[in-house]
């Protein structure tokens, strides 16, 4: 097994929402930075606000793209990017250094979602009803 995160429960608009977060450590401008992102398995791609990117030392430029999601429309840009992912639970060794292609949206909006794509090429998922488990393919 790699790594395990709890499912948190929060209240939300009146009602009970369930989220994963995971702590991916991001190596930008400023070497490796740790950030907090919301594992989200409609994301298509991991997508960053600029506040975020630019917290994380990550590039200026990038291919100009329009990000569509189930909220509407943002301009944004993409950019490569090198990451991992949290150490393994079990033995504490690092994972490797991963490179991925990620966007980034205009806006100051504390935005940081993880894509299922950039989780499912590197791990098998499975759960039970209070944690989500991330073993090595």
């Amino acid at each position: 097994m790699s790594f395990v995160r709890p499912i948190t429960t929060i209240p939300l608009y009146g009602t009970v929402c369930r989220r994963v977060l995971v702590g991916l450590s991001v190596l930008g401008a400023r070497g490796e930075t740790a950030h907090w992102f919301r594992f989200d398995t409609g994301c298509d791609i991991t997508t960053l606000s600029e506040d975020v990117a630019t917290a994380l030392g990550l590039p200026l430029g990038g291919a100009s793209v329009t990000i569509r999601g189930s909220t509407g429309t943002s301009a944004g840009r993409l950019i490569d990017v090198r990451f991992r992912f949290p150490p393994d639970d079990l033995s504490g060794n690092p994972e490797p250094l991963l490179a991925a292609r990620w966007a980034v949206v205009n806006g100051r909006t504390d935005l940081a979602l993880l894509s299922l794509h950039d989780v499912h090429e590197h791990f098998a998922l499975w759960t039970d009803d209070t944690h989500l488990y991330f073993t090595n393919r």
